[in-house]
């Protein structure tokens, strides 16, 4: 008992215990905390909505670099008749009534 005593009557222990004691410190750091930490919108959600924005950010830009891609193809296709028959060919082993599709695949 004496030790813890003398402990409290040190000027930076009173000092210390004055602060925390306050009641606006004391509210606000409970306020931040719950805001924080407690909160349905904490810090957490926050950095996990952060994340989830960037993830979809990447998703969209992808796609609009895909659909740009396919649009080109598309309009290559629309105007050039032999790039279609290519297209055909490759894509759904199209064939002409005297030929014979051989289709090797890679087992790789």
């Amino acid at each position: 008992m004496g030790l813890l005593k003398n402990l409290q009557e040190t000027p930076v222990i009173k000092q210390v215990l004055k602060v925390v004691k306050n009641k606006y410190i004391l509210t606000t750091a409970l306020f931040l905390i719950w805001i924080f930490f407690l909160d349905t919108n904490n810090l957490i959600v926050w950095y996990k909505d952060l994340k989830q924005l960037a993830t979809q950010n990447r998703e969209k830009a992808y796609y609009k670099n895909a659909i740009q891609q396919a649009e080109e193809k598309l309009k290559e296709l629309a105007s050039n008749k032999d790039s279609l028959e290519k297209f055909a060919r490759e894509q759904y082993f199209f064939h002409q009534q005297d030929e014979d599709v051989y289709v090797v695949e890679d087992t790789e």
